[in-house]
């Protein structure tokens, strides 16, 4: 007997099925139900007759950045039915603004201008979209003296100066985007005060010279970004962190640049705030508390000097390299005269058993570590109460830091101001 075609009712095949049974002919009632299982079988996945089903189209990445006209990003698509099953076929890709963004057959989006668009990619009737953003920077052919500058979002904030100082707040800002996820790893804690403290130390430069150093800004809140580690942790994968992270360190590249051309040396300072115990700055040369702990001797070690992020000035200094960490005309010691506790310094020479910040990424990639650099850089650490707590102790500090750079660029390159100035 013929297998029975699976576009019939089930329902007539039990109901035949039963009618046998009454007739007693068992054996045709066996054949049925033989027949109705290999139909049920059929009917539910067979090698024909299955269903796609509802389409499920997913765009990866779900959002993404571009930076820059004629910049790209590329988009892949998936399509998966309700069983799981790929989903094959010609995908369309279009974007709902081309003002924005427009994008190839291949899912390569290329950016038009600033804004907001949706990538969208259509296969097999079924549609899935992403976001995508286009920040075009603003080109300045020549910055301007004391005018804020700032990148996609007001992240990040950079101030053109004309001294061979550039000062950087990594870790005092205080944005949120929900944009931007919360890091999950690294420290997360805001240096408290630290933007209001740079702008307290610009601002007495001004008054003691009529000039203005180069400053760089970080407005996100640690929790968001940390400008002071590489960009993997201090960014995290997300696409506008990295992005804020990249306009923060080439800012300050561009503003050692500009120190360079004018004054072909200089110096460069990331502000930051400290919670130990101890309440003095520390001056963060990217050697270890261990290290300070050793005698002058061992400091005065070429391979000491090749270590720190003032190597510049301590392989041309004919001053033992200790006496450039702790002497009297080190930083430090300009600081104590203007009677500003740190270490090191004549009278806290080394961190001794006390916590003790060495110096991270910023005084690393910035300073002068490497063979060629010209701008020589110190990590400050702040402690809280009487220097960055009141907007009054910020100024009082600041002036005496202003006047201990002044001091200390004086004694060791021989200029402050640029030349002319």
């Amino acid at each position: 007997m013929a297998v029975p075609n699976v576009a019939w009712p089930r329902l007539v095949w039990i109901a035949m099925i039963m009618v046998m049974l009454r007739l007693s002919r068992r054996w045709w009632a066996a054949h049925l139900m033989l027949m109705t299982i290999v139909l049920f079988a059929t009917s539910c996945g067979g090698d024909s007759g299955t269903a796609v089903g509802t389409v499920t189209v997913t765009v990866e990445p779900g959002e993404a950045l571009v930076v820059g006209i004629g910049e790209t990003a590329s988009f892949s698509a998936r399509a998966v039915d309700v069983s799981g099953n790929m989903v094959s076929g010609a995908v369309t890709w279009e974007t709902n603004d081309t003002r924005v963004a427009t994008v190839r057959t291949d899912g390569v989006a290329m950016g038009v201008a600033t804004g907001t668009t949706v990538v969208t990619a259509t296969l097999a009737g079924a549609v899935g979209t992403a976001k995508l953003d286009v920040f075009v920077p603003q080109n300045a052919a020549v910055y301007e003296r004391g005018v804020s500058y700032f990148g996609r979002g007001s992240y990040v904030e950079y101030i053109p100066g004309d001294l061979p100082v550039v000062l950087s707040a990594p870790h005092g800002g205080a944005l949120t985007p929900s944009e931007i996820g919360d890091r999950t790893f690294g420290t997360t804690v805001t240096d408290r005060n630290t933007v209001e403290l740079v702008r307290a130390i610009r601002d007495a430069f001004i008054e003691q010279t009529g000039l203005a150093p180069h400053v760089v800004i970080s407005h996100l809140r640690r929790t968001k970004l940390d400008p002071n580690r590489d960009i993997v942790e201090a960014a995290q994968g997300n696409p506008y962190a990295e992005q804020a992270w990249r306009e923060f360190q080439e800012w300050i590249q561009v503003a050692r640049v500009a120190v360079e051309e004018r004054s072909e040396r200089g110096m460069y300072f990331d502000i930051h705030g400290h919670g130990h115990d101890v309440d003095r700055l520390e001056l963060g040369y990217l050697l270890s508390a261990a290290t300070l702990n050793q005698t002058d001797i061992n400091l005065d070690a070429l391979a000491v000097v090749a270590t720190t992020s003032i190597r510049e000035i301590g392989r041309d200094s004919p001053l033992p390299f200790s006496q450039l960490l702790r002497g009297p005309t080190s930083f430090g010691g300009f600081l104590q005269v203007a009677g500003v506790r740190s270490v090191p310094s004549p009278s806290d020479p080394s961190p001794g058993s006390e916590a003790y910040f060495t110096g991270g990424y910023n005084a690393r990639a910035h300073g002068s570590l490497s063979d060629g650099e010209m701008i020589s850089g110190i990590q400050i650490e702040h402690h809280y109460t009487g220097l960055r707590d009141t907007d009054q102790n910020r100024r009082a500090y600041a002036t005496q830091v202003a006047a201990a750079v002044r001091l200390f660029m004086m004694e060791h390159y021989g200029f402050f101001a640029p030349a002319g100035e």
